[in-house]
């Protein structure tokens, strides 16, 4: 059977460009244009404030070779140099530019800001288009391996030891060599270690952590897939339409508590001040104090799958009394209100007849007799959970998978196995953010087309952005 035989590569073309190796409708046409649109007025302010010195690589394609490296799992600042010299469409979207692997790198950590407000100039291009809808916002967060290594970590106590251990080197070369300036040095070392080893305490206690990650500080052991590991926990928004990311956040804790609330104003900011109708996420942002302040305050219809109440005893409360009655008919009259560690506030009520009752042993422990213990907010907490048992809002919620667990899924495959290679909060922040605008970017790509999308981006009047 005849084979199909190669090109002889040392044949000479002539007519031929770079643009002619590029597909007509391929993808960094679209990045090539709308970061160009993005960054026009930017890199202008830019070129005027640097008038001395080496001339530096334009921020636009830096910016463009990280959006297309993130869409073909290419995220290495080496491995980028690498596809500005060997690979045709990146020669072609950096008009063959070759910056090296520092460059690049420091491109991603030193332009945190300028790349937040670059991906909100985006956002409000994709609501006026049609793209972006902001009425209902999907929450969700995953937890990625940090770039940290397991060894030299130190809990609390591990820490305490060593402070203590420290102290006693630096007071027995006191007092032995109190007379010679020999170990003037050593002493001095073992000074900065300990003051270093006290901050890192401070830090913990700060941070409410339980372990001191040594090279990546920010980071948190958390409870992961692969069992527990120096990790981040990173906070995603979607929008219900086209499953657009909206905004992102990356954080130390264990576990989405507390999240609500921030996620909903990251996605308010990232959508210019715009509140949405509604917003779903799953048990793990179950905070009945940010779900209340959501519904009241700000008017938004909130769809959070509620935890179960725990219950021992039944116990019948009369609100005219303001007390509550135990199922053998006695009352457990109100005693004190205060806030618990979480900071919500809580009433407790306390029987003082339990002495010879027939099931005290089941029911309470505690020498003073049975406590009872009643939110503030425990009238909303009620109406609450029983209107997510209802039919529309067990709907509502099912729709939370259908929406946020594609672009979560997608990003992690593109992250790959160690998906976080910058250290700190902040460069994580940066990170996600240039990896979700790469997902967006192609999102928009995949359900449009290359013909709309590039007349969109042409009549779009990009001063306003």
């Amino acid at each position: 059977m005849a084979e199909i035989k190669p090109v002889n590569r040392y044949q000479q073309e002539i007519f031929s460009s770079l643009d002619d190796q590029v597909g007509k409708d391929s993808i960094v046409r679209i990045i090539d244009k709308i970061v160009d649109k993005l960054t026009e007025e930017r890199s202008k302010e830019r070129i005027q404030q640097t008038e001395v010195g080496r001339p530096e690589y334009p921020r636009s394609a830096l910016l463009k070779l990280y959006l297309y490296g993130y869409m073909n799992r290419i995220k290495s600042s080496r491995r980028l140099e690498r596809e500005s010299r060997v690979n045709i469409e990146v020669m072609w979207l950096m008009g063959k530019l070759s910056p090296d692997h520092w460059t690049i790198s420091n491109f991603r950590k030193d332009n945190q800001e300028q790349i937040k407000q670059v991906i909100k100039s985006f956002n409000k291009f994709l609501l006026e288009s049609g793209y972006l809808e902001g009425k209902t916002i999907v929450i969700d967060g995953t937890k990625l391996k940090a770039n940290a290594s397991s060894r030299g970590n130190m809990n609390l106590e591990e820490l305490k030891e060593r402070v203590q251990q420290t102290g006693d080197k630096i007071t027995y070369y006191l007092e032995v060599f109190n007379k010679t300036d020999e170990y003037e040095e050593e002493i001095e070392e073992l000074q900065k270690e300990k003051q270093e080893l006290e901050r890192q305490i401070e830090q913990l206690k700060k941070e409410n952590k339980k372990v001191y990650v040594k090279t990546d500080p920010e980071a948190n052991i958390i409870k992961t897939k692969e069992g527990k590991q120096a990790a981040y926990n990173v906070q995603i928004s979607c929008d219900g339409r086209h499953k657009i990311i909206v905004a992102t956040d990356v954080n130390s804790q264990a576990n989405d508590f507390k999240q609500l609330d921030n996620m909903y104003n990251q996605s308010k900011e990232m959508l210019g001040d715009r509140k949405p109708d509604e917003i779903i996420a799953d048990a793990g942002y179950y905070v009945p104090e940010q779900i209340e302040r959501l519904e009241k305050e700000e008017k938004v219809s909130t769809y959070v799958s509620a935890l179960p109440e725990r219950k021992k005893g039944e116990f019948e409360y009369d609100a005219p009394k303001d007390q509550y009655t135990c199922q053998m008919g006695k009352a457990l009259v109100f005693e004190k209100e205060k806030k618990d560690i979480r900071g919500r506030r809580k009433r407790y009520y306390r029987s003082g007849q339990c002495e010879g009752c027939s099931i005290r042993k089941e029911c309470t422990s505690s020498d003073k007799g049975r406590i009872k213990i009643r939110y503030v907010n425990q009238d909303f907490r009620d109406s609450y959970r029983e209107r997510m048992m209802e039919k529309e809002s067990k709907e509502r919620i099912k729709l939370r998978k259908a929406i946020v667990e594609h672009p979560i899924g997608t990003i992690k495959l593109w992250l790959g196995k160690n998906p976080l290679l910058l250290r700190g909060k902040e460069k994580g922040k940066t990170e996600i953010r240039l990896v979700s605008l790469s997902y967006n970017l192609l999102r928009i790509f995949n359900i449009d087309g290359y013909e709309s999308l590039s007349k969109n981006i042409e009549n779009y009047d990009w001063k306003l952005a």
